[in-house]
């Protein structure tokens, strides 16, 4: 594996906190501006509910691509070379109308998927006491960018005359990001790529550990009802009556709420042995938003959406940085971590594009988003039920 400085420095923690800035707006800024993409290129509901659901089905697909380009350049390198893709994904996303919107989308959507697998991995090496407290840290920069990108999306439109200029303002801190990186590949250790059985032994071991499979269905269904939530509860909302920029200030505003909640439960998450509990806790509030969410679209009666947003904002915070703490803790190496974090987030996210694509399927054939976001709701259910087996002690074992 690839060795990394002991110490980033604070041009890399700079790079970290950039990295984490742009993970989440080539996907969180489309949600709001679905609608508008869809009358401004003509395009059926069917292409519309695709382009939701690829860049999480690339986020599963891309996953899985992950040890091994870490086994042959590096995690620094690796980092690199994904980052300046995803710069190149988002400039094309500006042009050939949707046939580009769609190849770039899916660029970024692969991009983030390595870019997702290689922090934790950066995390356990720099920080191995502080695991949850950095992990805490930029999945909090995550769940801003997040909230900003879909809370100004709409408005960034109106403002720049178009969706493809709204889109394209994120290719700004990218770039940021990349620049801030670049000391860190000139300045780490000579890379030994990885031996082939080596990396198959490591890869056994966490394909036959129950607490893997545990985690992967944990990790998945919590990125499921947070995709389905980032892609269709604008166009949900806005089915009940509420404006487009209504619609994505209610998805900026259950994406920040739980954000200083979900800061200060992954700074305690270290101090604990088990998880279950707060896997379970917090996973009980999504469920309780999401039950309140269904309510408000069955009976269009928004005095409950406030209420919603909270319960759901709360609990999806926590939710991401415990599965992201289970991966580092729960590996017993630092290759393992690798290859747990591909195998969680491999998984994890084509459950989610599934899923992303099924509410949007569904609200189209049935003309009933409530009957969508019901289905969410028995999901969030077993999360909360896995989440108490996922978050018990233990680690896997070593090959």
């Amino acid at each position: 594996m690839n060795q990394v400085k002991n110490k980033l420095g604070i041009t890399g923690f700079l790079a970290i906190v950039f990295i984490a800035i742009v993970l989440r707006p080539p996907v969180a800024s489309m949600g709001p501006l679905l609608q508008e993409i869809q009358a401004g290129l003509s395009v059926s509901a069917e292409l519309i509910g695709l382009l939701a659901a690829a860049p999480v089905l690339c986020f599963g697909l891309g996953a899985f691509a992950s040890p091994w380009l870490v086994s042959k350049v590096g995690v620094n390198h690796a980092m690199f070379y994904v980052l300046s893709f995803l710069a190149a994904a988002s400039v094309l996303r500006m042009f050939f109308g949707y046939p580009g919107l769609l190849l770039g989308t899916i660029g970024a959507g692969l991009s983030i998927a390595i870019a997702n697998v290689l922090l934790p991995t950066v995390v356990r090496i720099q920080f191995p006491g502080k695991v949850a407290l950095v992990t805490g840290a930029y999945t909090t920069l995550l769940s801003i960018s997040a909230s900003l990108a879909a809370s100004v999306a709409v408005p960034s439109s109106s403002f720049l005359g178009g969706w493809s200029p709204a889109l394209a303002i994120w290719i700004i801190p990218t770039v940021l990001a990349i620049l801030l990186w670049l000391p860190q590949v000139s300045q780490q250790d000579a890379h030994v790529p990885q031996a082939a059985h080596a990396a198959a032994e490591e890869k056994a071991a966490v394909l036959r550990s129950p607490i893997s499979w545990a985690i992967v269905g944990f990790f998945g269904i919590q990125s499921l009802g947070f995709y389905a939530l980032l892609g269709w509860m604008p166009s949900a909302l806005v089915s009940i009556g509420e404006t487009p920029e209504a619609a994505g200030n209610f998805l900026g505003f259950a994406s920040a709420i739980g954000i200083p909640s979900g800061l200060i439960i992954s700074s305690l998450l270290g101090r604990f042995k088990s998880l279950a509990w707060w896997a379970a806790g917090t996973s009980f509030s999504t469920l309780l938003g999401n039950l309140l969410f269904t309510f408000v679209l069955q009976t269009q009666n928004t005095a409950y959406l406030i209420p919603a947003c909270i319960l759901i904002g709360l609990g999806m915070s926590a939710t991401f940085p415990i599965s992201l703490s289970l991966i580092s803790t729960r590996a017993s190496t630092q290759a393992q971590t690798t290859q747990l974090s591909a195998m969680s987030q491999g998984w994890g996210y084509l459950l989610a594009a599934a899923g992303t694509f099924m509410v949007g399927f569904v609200a189209n054939l049935s003309g009933s988003w409530a009957l969508s976001f019901a289905i969410i709701c028995f999901l969030t259910l077993v999360q909360t039920a896995v989440g108490v087996y996922a978050g018990r002690p233990g680690v896997i074992p070593a090959k």
